[in-house]
């Protein structure tokens, strides 16, 4: 059986046998998700589960697994996502009727997966997240980490990554980002850039003009969080100035991150993936994929 139903008796969210889940319908979001999919399950040795959910009429209840005779209007589907994933240990099945959302955070429950992949819709900029129906309600209560391609990803073949940013800010939620940022880095050979975001400090001009200032606790949070980084993993910090969103998203940008790790806002259900309004406005802006991490329980 694929996944593992023991999560709740004590599995490690981010265990050696790695379950990713990812949807895919057909469309350029979805071929974004599937070479996202590969490059991540590559680096952590991942299985992947290929859902798609078709329509499928009125139902008596909100969804079902397809019979194996309806499932085959989805077998073009799954033979396209076989291709694209290479060698992957995959797995496949098609749903009718529900959400594709629901089914997908269903789903993911149900079988323990460690990281649901999502594409952005085709619209904006290439290369830019963006938060499509079934992102946004994966990513307001998925019962695990949600990682969204930009747009235009599967217009090339991608390698390991090799630079990961860690929107951090000294919260247990920043936390278990950065530890989450790590095993991928790890497994990839990666370096770590970790962010921390500082609004100035209204400074009183002065014969010379005004002059902002970054906070002073900004520095320390930085450095200890590079110090606490595995040992093994290059690491480096750096404060950001301004409104943490588009400055994140620059920084990832002139630092050439290939992912940026962030954490779900600190209110809400434990270990379920709530965005904040930081992680929204990365979102929208961030030059590469995205991870946000849940709270872990």
């Amino acid at each position: 059986m694929w996944g593992s139903p023991d999560r709740g008796a004590g599995r490690h969210p981010y265990s050696a046998s790695m379950n990713v889940l990812v949807g895919f319908d057909g469309s350029d979001g979805g071929r974004d998700a599937l070479e996202l999919t590969r490059v991540l399950a590559e680096a952590m040795g991942a299985r992947v589960l290929v859902v798609t959910v078709l329509p499928y009429g009125p139902l008596p209840i909100p969804y079902e697994i397809l019979a194996d005779e309806e499932a085959e209007r989805a077998q073009p589907l799954f033979d396209e996502a076989r291709e694209r994933l290479g060698g992957l240990e995959v797995e496949t099945r098609a749903f009718g009727g529900g959400s594709p959302a629901g089914v997908i955070n269903d789903l993911a429950e149900r079988e323990a997966v460690d990281t649901i992949v999502v594409g952005s819709p085709h619209r904006g900029p290439v290369g830019r997240t963006l938060i499509g129906s079934v992102a946004d309600g994966l990513l307001h209560g998925a019962p695990c980490e949600v990682l969204t391609a930009p747009r235009g990803y599967a217009g090339e073949e991608h390698g390991p990554f090799r630079t990961i940013a860690v929107a951090f800010d000294d919260t247990e939620e920043a936390k278990a980002a950065l530890k989450r940022a790590e095993a991928i880095a790890l497994a990839c050979r990666a370096t770590i850039v970790v962010y921390t975001v500082a609004a100035p400090v209204a400074v009183v001009p002065g014969a010379a003009g005004y002059t902002p200032a970054i906070p002073p606790e900004a520095g320390p949070i930085v450095t200890q969080a590079v110090k606490s980084v595995d040992e093994r993993l290059a690491a480096t910090g750096r404060v950001l100035s301004g409104q943490p969103g588009p400055a994140l998203a620059e920084a990832c940008e002139e630092a050439g991150a290939d992912l940026v790790v962030s954490g779900s806002r600190g209110y809400g259900p434990l270990a379920r993936v709530f965005l904040g309004s930081v992680s929204t406005q990365l979102m929208h802006k961030a030059p590469c994929p995205v991870l946000v991490v849940p709270r872990l329980g």
